[in-house]
């Protein structure tokens, strides 16, 4: 009111407006600047992030390292499954530090203005992570600093505007306009050959084939084509191969190193599964303990849950105000239960089934089976061809692997043992909190194994993990198992 300086959504964020008001004034913001974290020092896209001071109180990219891989902040918690992954996909690097820097810089640019501020950093040797490039846009404001250059077609060498150049995830990053792109697959189609770049054998991923500027039908049609390609040429291949576990799917690749433990996303059918045990992914556990974690998840939401709070609520209102939502809660626990039920046997079942018929392969410890024949193996298909599976591709003799010995079938109380001990104490989890409450994890500690990080104490527990089930069920997705922590030592 006093001059004519406009306010920004930076200004806005500063105000204590309830929402509605934030949303109407911020529709009348003209500049785009945002308001910057005072934690994590990148910038907060409001069209995102509705509160700004919420952010700010649950950032957790305060203290985050840079991945050597992405050059994006990861949490310490989640780094090192974090630089299992990217180490193992190379090629999308760059465009994940895109992806990340994009809704965290001061002004809004484009993703191909950050991916060439990159390139251009590159070329002049300056840092290159997620927040030195945030800040170094930072200090041109508004205005991008450099003219987005045409580029030249590596077949047709013509030049195209920077946005009509694809650029492939080879090693030399050839560039092809999207003509010559799609040129090149129906050629190589037609001529029955694997989709490759053009200039050279770099093989073409499935998530690059549907950059192709088709129709969605032509897509999947290539798509389709490469999954059969790729196929055939791993047919035989002594090298070792992921494939996905779903049967209805035929997508495999060629990992960097198929003997380490990494989450594998299918990239037709979006399943997420582990490298070496094809189970639904989980972190912080080996698969060797899927079946027990799982055991105990499923005792704690059959019976152990309701016998714990009934004996707490003995002695604790607060646990018998707990019991009472429980038995609310039941017919949602019973659907719970159900699934859960169904998940447990089918793994109890699967672990019979490998003692008696399977072995383990002596250079990658994956679970092998003897279709019959000699004894002669190789990990991942037969070992004349054929009968393709996920397998590190050594050769080994059958009678000199290992059998595989399946984990003892337990009770409830062998299980839960150690839960109503009468002289447990409350343990303090320190510096680990809850998801649910945000506050220091006090009693039991439930660890969601298939997420990267997520955590709910004994209070949050009961009504936080019947959400994650209905989200995820929403989602498509298979239940999630939780770890049940009773003292810090027992994880």
């Amino acid at each position: 009111m006093f001059c004519d300086y406009q306010l920004s959504r930076y200004d806005l964020s500063l105000i204590p407006l309830d929402e509605h008001t934030f949303r109407r004034l911020l529709a009348l913001v003209q500049t785009q600047q945002r308001p910057q974290c005072p934690r994590c020092h990148f910038y907060i896209d409001l069209d995102i992030i509705a509160d700004f001071n919420q952010h700010v109180n649950m950032c957790d990219l305060e203290n985050a390292v840079s991945c050597d891989y992405c050059r994006c902040p990861q949490s310490m918690s989640q780094l090192d499954e974090h630089v299992r992954q990217w180490r193992n996909d190379p090629m999308y690097r760059q465009e994940k530090l895109v992806d990340f820097i994009l809704p965290r810089t001061k002004y809004p640019f484009s993703s191909q203005q950050i991916d060439f501020f990159i390139e251009m950093e590159k070329k002049n040797h300056r840092r290159i992570d997620a927040l030195s490039i945030v800040e170094a846009l930072a200090e041109f404001e508004s205005v991008f600093p450099y003219e987005l250059p045409s580029r030249e077609c590596d077949t047709c060498i013509e030049l195209c505007l920077y946005d009509d150049i694809y650029v492939f995830g080879c090693p030399d990053s050839h560039k092809l306009c999207y003509k010559c792109y799609e040129i090149l697959c129906r050629t190589k189609m037609k001529n029955n050959e694997i989709l490759t770049c053009g200039i050279c054998s770099y093989q073409l991923p499935y998530i690059e084939l549907k950059q192709l500027r088709v129709s969605p039908a032509e897509r999947d049609q290539f798509v389709q084509y490469q999954v059969q390609k790729t196929f055939e040429r791993y047919t035989g291949s002594d090298r070792g191969v992921i494939k996905c576990p779903n049967q209805n799917c035929k997508w495999a690749f060629e990992p960097e190193n198929p003997m380490e433990r990494f989450r594998v996303e299918c990239q037709l059918c979006t399943n997420e599964f582990c490298s070496l045990c094809n189970q639904q992914y989980h972190y912080r556990t080996r698969c060797q303990q899927l079946l027990e974690i799982t055991r105990q998840w499923f005792f704690w939401c059959n019976t152990e849950r309701g016998r714990y709070l009934q004996t707490k609520a003995k002695a604790n209102a607060a646990y018998a105000a707990r019991l009472k939502e429980y038995e609310r809660q039941q017919k949602a626990h019973g659907a719970q239960n159900a699934a859960l039920r169904r998940r447990y046997q089918a793994l109890v079942a699967d672990e019979k089934y490998k003692e008696k018929n399977c072995r383990l392969c002596p250079h990658c410890g994956r679970v092998v089976q003897h279709m019959g024949g000699c004894s002669s193996m190789v990990c991942g298909r037969d070992y004349h061809g054929g009968n393709d599976q996920s397998g590190c591709g050594q050769s080994f003799s059958w009678d000199q692997a290992k059998p595989y010995v399946a984990a003892p079938d337990r009770k409830p109380e062998e299980v839960m043992r150690d839960l109503l001990n009468p002289e447990n104490k409350l343990v303090v989890h320190e510096n680990i909190n809850c998801d649910g409450c945000h506050e220091t994890v006090r009693g039991i500690r439930f660890d969601c194994i298939h997420c990267p990080s997520l955590i709910y104490c004994e209070k949050c527990e009961q009504k936080s993990t019947l959400l994650h089930l209905n989200q995820n069920h929403q989602k498509g997705k298979p239940q999630h198992v939780f770890q049940i922590i009773i003292t810090p030592e027992t994880k």
